[in-house]
């Protein structure tokens, strides 16, 4: 079942500091939440995981710039680290 973007930008803004939270307000597991997020990585390149989705990767493109790092737009490399999909 795909993700709405509603639900995107929610799990974006609250799965670092409650996952469980994530899970009980989609309706989706833990483990397809993390799927998604490898989907958001390999459309930034870092994953080898099919090809991303578009609607997913606007949202994090969005969630980047609104969440900036030392005043500059947060990088796809940074954004993959903050969510654990690379190290």
């Amino acid at each position: 079942m795909d993700y709405t973007e509603k639900q995107v930008k929610f799990i974006l803004n609250n799965y670092i500091t409650n996952e469980t939270k994530c899970v009980d307000e989609t309706g989706h597991s833990l483990s397809s939440i993390k799927l998604m997020l490898q989907n958001i990585g390999a459309s930034y390149g870092f994953v080898n995981f099919g090809k991303g989705n578009p609607m997913y990767t606007k949202v994090a493109d969005e969630y980047r710039k609104e969440n900036k790092v030392f005043g500059e737009t947060m990088t796809k490399k940074s954004f993959c680290m903050r969510f654990g999909i690379i190290k």
